[in-house]
């Protein structure tokens, strides 16, 4: 009864007042891939990793994302107290306000980049203490029922950004899964920022490391970067013998190359003392 209340009674103003407009909208829960499942909101990307001895979420968003992201996955047929681990891809609100609610609700292990945690305790959404029982580094690995994430930093959107990769199955292949964590440099601040000194360096070499991870299946922190909304269409439509429309490896380098195209633009804009700096 407690946690049904929580679901009603957690601060909506958080909502009306914080969250850009339609990126909580509910959005159709589907299977990506093998055990991957989409559980987010039309803009928040939320992703369920089902295994046998529990499920990994990736993503608790907003607080006021969680009870899309929940009914999303009883909408699949799953349980969400069987959510044993949730997992973070960086220190913004809209992918981690919500661990503590989460965590009420299942119980489950929250997981941070090490580099990121002094960020992520500062969302304590109602003043809740933001729970963080593991922290990993580049290269290490979260294991649960047979299914495996690695972690890989990719700094410059956060000092700690992280990207998980991950093994998936269909018709007999094997795909390798990549859910970015964000190289979206359009609104940070380049020139004299005390906090983040080295952000510009950081910016390039990610997106040089990006270019060397492997990724068939393209998917990310927000489901604009990888073009949901049209592969949802098609998955809709997809029939026997047809390609996965998450399938897009070269979606994923155009991507890429977009968004560094983005960074240097905004890089230029500063250092000939335009705008554009993070709030």
């Amino acid at each position: 009864m407690r946690k049904l209340l929580l679901l009603i009674l957690f601060p909506l103003a958080a909502f009306c007042q914080r969250v850009p407009a339609g990126w909580n909208d509910p959005f159709p829960p589907h299977r990506i891939m093998d055990n991957v499942y989409y559980v987010g909101t039309k803009e928040l990307a939320s992703f369920l990793i089902v295994t046998p001895q529990g499920n990994i979420l990736m993503n608790s968003n907003y607080e006021s994302s969680v009870p899309v992201i929940r009914a999303s996955v009883e909408k699949l047929g799953f349980k969400f107290s069987d959510i044993k681990i949730l997992i973070a891809g960086h220190a913004h609100p809209d992918h981690v306000e919500g661990d503590a609610l989460v965590k009420e609700l299942t119980g489950a292990q929250v997981v941070v980049g090490r580099v990121d945690a002094p960020g992520t305790r500062e969302f304590r959404p109602g003043g809740k203490e933001h729970p963080i029982d593991r922290l990993v580094d580049d290269g290490d690995s979260v294991t649960l029922g047979g299914s495996t994430l690695t972690a890989h930093m990719m700094p410059g959107h956060t000092k700690g950004c992280l990207a998980w990769t991950t093994d998936l199955k269909e018709d007999g292949k094997t795909y390798h899964a990549l859910i970015e964590c964000s190289l979206n440099g359009q609104f940070l601040q380049y020139t004299n920022n005390k906090d983040y000194p080295n952000i510009v360096e950081d910016m390039r070499a990610t997106y040089k490391k990006a270019r060397t991870l492997p990724c068939d299946v393209f998917l990310s922190s927000h489901a604009s970067f990888y073009g949901l909304q049209a592969k949802y269409e098609k998955l809709q439509k997809r029939g026997p013998g047809d390609p996965n429309p998450f399938v897009d490896p070269q979606g994923y380098l155009a991507h890429v190359d977009e968004y560094e195209k983005s960074f240097e633009a905004a890089l230029a804009k500063q250092l000939a003392g335009g705008q554009g700096k993070a709030k």
